[in-house]
């Protein structure tokens, strides 16, 4: 930036000052200062002086457009757009690949598997022609003997009450006087109701057993229970559940886990093996206002099929289950997770049931509250609720509290980690 020469003249209006001594001189510009500023591209000599303008005739109107296009990129706005709707264009394709296509894909692949064509397809789907029994398995039961028979029903006779389901304890009595403490237990008013898995793993199982026992507890039969239990039955007959001398022999071909499930079964009362004997693989408490017949399972189970028809052994051991066939695995990745399937099921029978009546469309659906699959952890969704927090591994012990209008809330307390103090 330069200045120009300034133009100004003299002020002769002033009062003369005292002839002793030189009056000093104003001066005063006649145009204001901004006037005699003169950037430097409109200099002779500046470097821009030779950059074509908009009315240089002598540059062809390609070169004008370049020079145009040019000035726009170089500009630090456009740059800054450049790189905003980039960001946003990276963005949404980053969105549609791992989160939207996906999840469109998953959506109709769920709708494909519900399709009876494409069961007929597959020779017909699992569950609905086989009954398997299990021996000396309950496979359904309900709360009649435990006094909450229509605990959905009258309002005035369950008011107050609610029922309280426990993730998979495995023998961690401490944390589960804990949770309790924390949901306010009243043996009066509230039903204490376990996933499966009481016992196993931690170091208290009987304990767990007699508190459920103390409080009039409901339960269902969890994988490590039916484990025990057979193996019980198996001492029993082999006359080997006192006489541990044949243990010896059986030390050599045997694991760490089975070595603490004969442990166990020897530890375990007959009262306590007789109680745990009687859970029934599924628990039908019936209809539940906004849940409709809600079900507790500790693996889960297969949609379409009714609870009296399930497979015992894959309610207690389920994770995953075939699109097609809908044959569940108790490994994970054969398929997909069965709740995602149970749930798109439920989805569609309330939404064909909808129009008659949102409330009669919902009392038809089914809800399963489910243990099992502490690795996914809290798993908590429309129809299916999962409550196994991993306690025994040091996450936490989860109660699913449900009042007698179906409101639900959930409490968890954190547990120590005794899988890895048994390593030490």
């Amino acid at each position: 930036m330069s200045t120009s020469p300034l133009d100004y003249s003299s002020d002769t209006s002033d009062p003369p000052y005292p002839s002793h001594s030189q009056p000093p001189r104003f001066n005063r510009y006649t145009r204001p200062l901004i006037s005699y500023v003169r950037n430097e591209w409109q200099l002779p000599n500046s470097q821009y002086a030779q950059l074509p303008t908009a009315n240089d005739s002598s540059s062809p109107p390609t070169s004008q457009y370049l020079q145009m296009i040019l000035s726009i990129i170089t500009a630090p706005r456009f740059r800054r757009y450049v790189i905003v709707y980039l960001s946003l264009v990276l963005g949404c394709l980053l969105s549609w690949e791992y989160f939207l296509a996906p999840r469109m894909e998953e959506h109709a692949e769920l709708a494909k598997a519900l399709d009876p064509d494409v069961g007929e397809l597959v020779g017909g789907w699992f569950g609905t022609n086989a009954l398997p029994r299990l021996e000396g398995v309950v496979l359904l039961g309900g709360l009649d003997g435990a006094g909450f028979l229509g605990f959905g029903g009258m309002k005035e006779k369950n008011k107050g009450r609610r029922l309280v389901l426990v993730g998979d304890v495995h023998g961690c009595s401490s944390e589960l006087e804990h949770l309790l403490n924390e949901v306010t237990f009243a043996p009066t008013t509230d039903h204490l109701i376990f996933t499966g898995d009481l016992i196993n793993k931690g170091p208290d199982s009987t304990g767990v057993v007699d508190l459920a026992r103390k409080y009039g507890a409901s339960c269902v039969r969890g994988n490590h229970e039916d484990r025990v239990l057979v193996l019980r039955r198996d001492m029993i007959e082999a006359d080997t559940l006192t006489d541990t001398s044949a243990d010896e022999f059986l030390d050599g071909q045997s694991t760490e886990q089975a070595k603490r499930d004969r442990a166990l079964a020897r530890k375990l009362s007959n009262d306590q093996a007789e109680w745990l004997d009687a859970c029934p693989v599924i628990l039908d408490l019936g209809p539940l206002p906004n849940m409709g017949r809600l079900a507790v399972v500790h693996g889960g189970l297969v949609p379409g099929v009714e609870l009296e028809k399930q497979d015992p052994f894959s309610v207690m051991n389920m994770l995953s289950i075939d699109l097609e066939t809908h044959l569940p695995s108790s490994e994970r990745g054969e398929g997909i997770k069965w709740p995602k399937l149970f749930n798109k099921h439920q989805s569609v029978t309330y939404s064909n049931l909808k129009s008659t009546s949102a409330e009669v469309a919902r009392a038809q659906t089914t809800t399963v509250v489910y243990g099992h699959d502490s690795k996914t952890s809290l798993n908590i969704k429309t129809y299916t609720k999962g409550i196994d927090t991993g306690c025994v591994k040091g996450g936490k012990l989860t109660a699913l509290v449900i009042d007698e209008q179906g409101e639900q809330s959930l409490v968890q307390v954190r547990c120590n980690n005794y899988l890895e103090k048994q390593k030490q």
